[in-house]
């Protein structure tokens, strides 16, 4: 097993989990042996097309299967849980993981998802205002505080939380869609995730990421805080980004996309036996694993 370097870029894979615990448990625990540093999971209900498991249950079967690899969402929905809830099932999962938790949260963008649950789909600034209030109380009840909070989303009075086993709290992670969320992820969070636009070209996604980074940069500047302590995270593929067509195409991505900020690579992996993102792989926009080995032995070594 080969160890990242803490200087350099991080390296992880997104499953959607649409498929039966065992193989994604492979997946998982593959990963894991690779050297990978993290495994995410999708927290959302569609694709309604696929059976696809319960991100926190299957994160706390999977804290009990690994020993090393941080696992967590990417991203959960700020909608779809009580706040206080969450911080529990979070916190209950970092302590089965012995501190391996990362906590990804976002305002939620399909609209199904909020249907099928009975939950409103408000517009965009209510999403916004919705998910500020999610991560203030995130940031405090993941630190072990009691939480009182009036909100217009979130109220609560002196609500327990639990003893934390990070400290202060387990990293938190805000999906970075507009400028409210990026003050937000600026303002209180360990890291940004950020997402390419769909059907849009390496060529086109990466001066859109990289002018949101120097955004979000000089947000940290106006909030007193150092830029370099707000990692930055990209969920590469959904972009039309064929990382995987070639190992001199995936080492070109990951030294571009390094060079304008991003900290931490997040590329979807599809199971071997799921035919599903059969397209998907063989456009080169996500991974399998004998394309995760590539990666691990072509840009591993050049962190020791």
């Amino acid at each position: 097993m080969r160890a990242l370097s803490s200087d350099g870029p991080r390296f992880g894979v997104l499953t959607f989990q649409a498929m039966p615990f065992a193989d994604l448990l492979e997946d998982v625990q593959f990963a894991e042996r690779a050297g990978l540093d993290a495994v995410w999971l999708a927290d959302q209900m569609v694709p309604d097309s696929m059976p696809v498991l319960e991100a926190w249950t299957a994160l706390a079967a999977l804290a009990v299967s690994t020993t090393r690899i941080r696992i967590g969402t990417l991203i959960t929905n700020a909608a779809l849980r009580n706040a206080m809830l969450l911080a529990r099932q979070a916190l209950t999962v970092d302590q089965v993981a012995h501190g391996r938790v990362d906590l990804g949260l976002g305002a939620g963008y399909y609209a199904d998802d909020h249907r099928w649950l009975g939950i409103d789909y408000l517009d965009a600034k209510g999403r916004a205002q919705r998910l500020t209030e999610v991560a203030e109380v995130l940031d405090r009840a993941l630190r072990g505080e009691r939480v009182t909070y009036d909100g217009s989303h979130v109220r609560l009075e002196d609500a327990p939380s639990m003893p934390p086993s990070q400290h202060p709290r387990m990293p938190l992670w805000i999906a970075v869609l507009g400028s409210t969320s990026m003050r937000l992820a600026a303002r209180l969070a360990d890291g940004a995730a950020f997402v390419g636009d769909a059907g849009a070209s390496v060529k086109e996604s990466l001066p859109r990421l990289a002018e949101r980074i120097k955004q979000l940069h000089a947000t940290c500047s106006e909030l007193d805080r150092q830029p370099a302590s707000l990692r930055c995270a990209y969920l590469a593929g959904f972009a039309h980004e064929p990382v995987f067509s070639s190992r001199d195409a995936t080492v070109d991505f990951v030294g571009r996309f390094a060079a304008v900020g991003v900290t931490e690579f997040v590329f979807p992996m599809a199971h071997e036996s799921d035919g599903a993102f059969a397209d998907d792989v063989a456009s080169g926009r996500f991974a399998t694993r004998a394309k995760l080995e590539r990666l691990v032995e072509d840009l591993l070594p050049a962190q020791q």
